[in-house]
């Protein structure tokens, strides 16, 4: 009887040994998961907080432009059915520098082009008597930060970037308003402008985007004049609706969209609402891609040219297309009917 308790002694000691050591990985698996979950708030909590420390870096050195001396505009429409014009731009690159084949590019030259640019869209502005003109960004503002895999807050380079590129935009936006209200889109997210923090893939952290920064600066710089309205994208969406007329328009970059033959239905598809028109960047080559027809118009995807143009990389594969802006015109019955080209190189 005693060996049988001194053999079982033993086996209920193991017993104990194992449901310790059962209880210990539990309790191993919970600490675990809960070190998983406060790691993944605190990389959610610096994310916000890199956001608005950067945001408070530019905003430092961002004051509001002055206002311009504004001339009459149009108040008659001598068309039965009215026209409303809408200004494509997309792909600047902004900070960029390179010589290919058949083009040049530098901050100082991107300027050039803007002014330029500038110029012509005040002689349409003009030849049409418009009262209203819509411009949409469409991406790509900014280059060089696709590749760093960190990025610093007070790097004066990518604060200069931002300001001067804002500054730039919002002086273009101003002097238009001398001639016609603006309605100005900024789309919220795209690729170059990702900044990738920390070795994250592409569209890992698609909050951590620089045209959301730069779109709300333009708007904190046209802030004290009336005849600009800037327009972002809700918080959260990575693309812009608004309507012309009565047709559905949404804008986003172009990165995102895996086949330009069905975005637009697999668009309409995801928002469960109707699309008319998409406009994206992204391809730096202009297109116009028709989806399906309504009863008066078109549904088309429509790609807006680069305003940088043509790179050593484009040289490489044996494409390119000049340095231009897109002009899209929508007829009140009949939609899309009119597109002008404006190159800049």
């Amino acid at each position: 009887m005693r060996m049988a308790q001194a053999i079982k002694q033993p086996t209920d000691t193991q017993e104990q040994i194992e449901k310790l050591e059962q209880k210990i990985q539990e309790l191993k698996e919970e600490r675990i998961k809960l070190q998983t979950v406060n790691i993944e708030r605190n990389r959610v909590d610096r994310t916000n907080v890199r956001q608005e420390l950067f945001y408070e870096y530019v905003g430092s050195v961002i004051t509001t432009l002055p206002l311009p001396d504004f001339k009459p505009i149009p108040d008659f429409s001598e068309e039965l059915f009215s026209e409303e014009y809408l200004v494509a731009l997309s792909d600047t690159h902004y900070g960029a520098k390179f010589v290919s084949e058949n083009n040049s590019y530098s901050p100082e030259i991107a300027k050039q082009r803007l002014e330029d640019l500038t110029g012509q869209l005040i002689t349409f502005i003009q030849s049409k008597k418009l009262k209203k003109l819509k411009i949409v960004f469409n991406g790509d503002s900014l280059q060089g930060l696709l590749r760093l895999s960190d990025i610093r807050l007070n790097d004066s380079t990518v604060v200069k970037s931002c300001v001067d590129f804002s500054r730039l935009m919002a002086l273009t936006l101003n002097e238009l308003s001398i001639y016609t209200e603006i309605d100005y889109y900024h789309v919220p997210t795209a690729n170059h402008t990702q900044t990738r923090p920390l070795g994250t893939k592409a569209s890992e952290l698609p909050g951590e985007d620089l045209e959301y920064l730069i779109g709300n600066y333009i708007k904190d710089l046209c802030s004290s004049n009336n005849r600009i309205k800037v327009n972002l994208a809700s918080e959260g969406k990575s693309y812009l609706s608004f309507n012309i007329h009565n047709f559905e328009i949404v804008a986003m970059h172009g990165h995102q969209i895996k086949n330009l033959q069905t975005a637009l239905k697999d668009l309409s598809s995801l928002k469960h609402k109707f699309i008319d028109y998409l406009l994206l960047g992204h391809y730096h080559a202009n297109a116009q891609i028709p989806s399906n027809e309504t009863i008066n118009i078109d549904t088309e995807v429509l790609v807006a040219p680069s305003f940088v143009g043509s790179d050593p990389y484009s040289d490489s594969l044996f494409k390119g297309s000049k340095s231009s802006v897109a002009i899209y015109g929508f007829h009140e019955l009949f939609g899309h009917n009119e597109t002008y080209k404006i190159i800049l190189n």
